[in-house]
């Protein structure tokens, strides 16, 4: 039940109108163990997120729906991390985290780091970092 306060996927998939609720052993598949493993640490709050660890953190954190485990990411990125801004943005980005998003714009320094944060499908940004991006981006000239 501790899966379920953290995840709606367990939640759905424990209590829910599914099979495997009636099962004793579920498999989950396509996913690491290890990696499993770092998730199952964060959101019992025995093991600090890494650089090396949150994209994996935060990519299960996605699937599973586990608020809590995406927040001590972002926590971790906004304070304790030594990424890269480009990379620090995409992860904020890609999952969200809109705090981070902030903290990587205003970051930026050249229009080199800039040009470098943005992807190749401009579709991948949404309309207000675009606002964002274009206001930072004016500080260049």
């Amino acid at each position: 039940m501790y899966l379920s306060s953290h995840s709606t996927y367990f939640k759905s998939l424990f209590s829910g109108n599914f099979a495997e609720s009636e099962k004793s052993i579920i498999e989950l598949k396509d996913i690491d163990p290890s990696d499993l493993q770092m998730f199952l640490d964060v959101i019992h709050g025995g093991s600090a997120v890494e650089d090396f660890t949150v994209s994996k953190i935060l990519k299960l954190a996605d699937f599973f729906d586990a608020k809590t485990a995406i927040q001590r990411c972002q926590e971790f990125l906004l304070t304790g991390s030594q990424t890269s801004v480009k990379d620090k943005f995409k992860m904020a980005n890609k999952y969200k985290l809109q705090n981070l998003k902030k903290m990587s714009i205003s970051k930026l320094k050249t229009s080199a780091e800039f040009r470098s944060i943005i992807p190749e499908d401009a579709s991948d940004i949404d309309y207000d970092t675009w606002k964002e991006l274009l206001s930072k981006s004016a500080s260049f000239f």
